[in-house]
């Protein structure tokens, strides 16, 4: 922890950047009450929608002088191990379904079943059955589904198939409707472990339809605003079920010039639920979204959320006060510290999250003014109740010289 310390201090002498606060349109109180510590703050919507896209012009400013930081994305993980199988025993059943066993390395722990196939312009049901013998099986999954779709010069594969975690190294698979045994040419077994992103919701949209260039397929625009703040995924909220559907979005800044930001599969199945759509990160105010239903029913849309990824802005304050968040230059020049100041998410250290105040704008006539109160709100409350305490005792007054000058009337009458 000392050495940590110490790299900050000394990264921060090499910080020679003396910001001129009227660069910056926007800032925002922390409230820091424990110096040394590492302190967390949210990068919400509301701040990148304000801040640069590559968030060179963040700062944290105390007393004036700005100190070093780092942002963080918590973008989750995936890694993944792979082991090749060996496909025997093809034959039909009597259901007309291509049946096979696929035989693990020994010894394998795996979670995927990954289908390779010259086969194209398809979706099939999937039966997936396990056993450590071969000869007596159990069933792991009763229904799950595979495609390969070509539409608009794309082309989606959804040719995983996911399972619980698993030792067993026989695996017999069902396929209904499969043509030519010869065109499924391999299959890959994977463990795969995941750590999912952590998001935040940016807006809840409810889109507006428009008409499709094809009756197959299902076309929604979404509005972002004229300042949208940067998303990374689209999330469909449906009370569909049992489906599962090629997808694309495209994006526009004017409505008018559009460009591809992603495809995807979206799934809802025994096997499966994936109601999302990543796509890196964007800022445009329009957004399509194309699902291809091909000859199937469409599935029902009953909102879009568009969610940006997590980003956590943290540093070491030296002093206990107020420190200010300062973001919303365009001209900002990014700056560098030079070194490795903040350490990993899972560093067992103490860590402090503030919850950044209002949004303020540099040059608010009334900024000073709310700054000053609420520094001392003991004297701004007294000179409420004082202002109070003047008004009441002044309409007392009135009152009763009303009530004398009525006496005096009805005595002389």
């Amino acid at each position: 922890m000392s050495r940590f310390l110490l790299a900050l201090s000394l990264a921060s002498l090499l910080l020679a950047e003396t910001p001129d606060p009227s660069k910056w349109e926007y800032r925002r109180r922390l409230a820091v009450s424990s110096p040394g510590v590492l302190h967390l703050v949210r990068l919400g919507p509301e701040i990148l929608a304000h801040a640069r896209p590559d968030l060179a012009d963040l700062r944290i400013v105390h007393q004036d002088t700005p100190l070093p930081y780092s942002i963080e994305t918590l973008s989750g993980s995936i890694d993944e191990q792979s082991h090749a199988a060996t496909i025997t025993g093809r034959e039909r059943t009597a259901a007309g379904e291509l049946q096979f066993v696929v035989r693990a390395p020994a010894a394998t722990r795996h979670s995927r079943l990954r289908l390779l196939t010259s086969e194209r312009g398809f979706q099939r049901a999937v039966h997936l059955e396990s056993s450590i013998d071969g000869k007596s099986w159990d069933t792991l999954l009763d229904r799950a589904y595979i495609m390969v779709h070509e539409q608009d010069g794309a082309t989606w594969k959804a040719l995983d198939i996911a399972y619980p975690p698993s030792t067993q190294p026989y695996l017999r698979v069902r396929i209904g409707g499969w043509p030519d045994p010869r065109t499924l040419t391999g299959a890959v077994l994977l463990l795969r472990k995941e750590t999912r992103p952590l998001m935040q919701t940016v807006r809840e949209s409810k889109p507006e339809p428009e008409t499709p260039p094809d009756p197959t397929v299902t076309l929604l625009r979404l509005d972002f605003g004229a300042k949208p703040a940067p998303w990374s995924r689209l999330r469909i909220e449906t009370g569909s079920q049992d489906f599962l559907r090629p997808a694309r979005v495209t994006v526009s800044s004017d409505g008018k010039s559009w460009r591809t930001a992603c495809s995807g599969v979206l799934v809802h199945s025994a096997a499966a639920q994936e109601f999302t759509l990543p796509c890196g990160d964007q800022q445009a105010r329009y957004a399509r979204l194309y699902i291809y239903n091909r000859d199937e029913r469409p599935i029902r849309i009953d909102g879009i959320t568009a969610e940006a990824l997590v980003r956590m802005l943290r540093f070491v304050p030296r002093e206990k006060g107020e420190h200010s968040l300062w973001y919303g230059n365009p001209g900002a020049t990014p700056v560098a510290y030079g070194l490795a100041i903040i350490p990993g998410r899972d560093s067992p250290i103490e860590r402090i999250v503030l919850v950044p105040g209002p949004e303020r704008r540099y040059g608010d006539p009334l900024d000073a003014i709310r700054e000053w109160t609420g520094q001392h709100p003991a004297i701004l409350y007294g000179a409420v109740f004082a202002v109070a305490a003047i008004i009441a005792a002044y309409t007392l007054r009135l009152m009763k010289k009303m009530a004398a000058r009525g006496g005096a009337g009805n005595a002389g009458s």
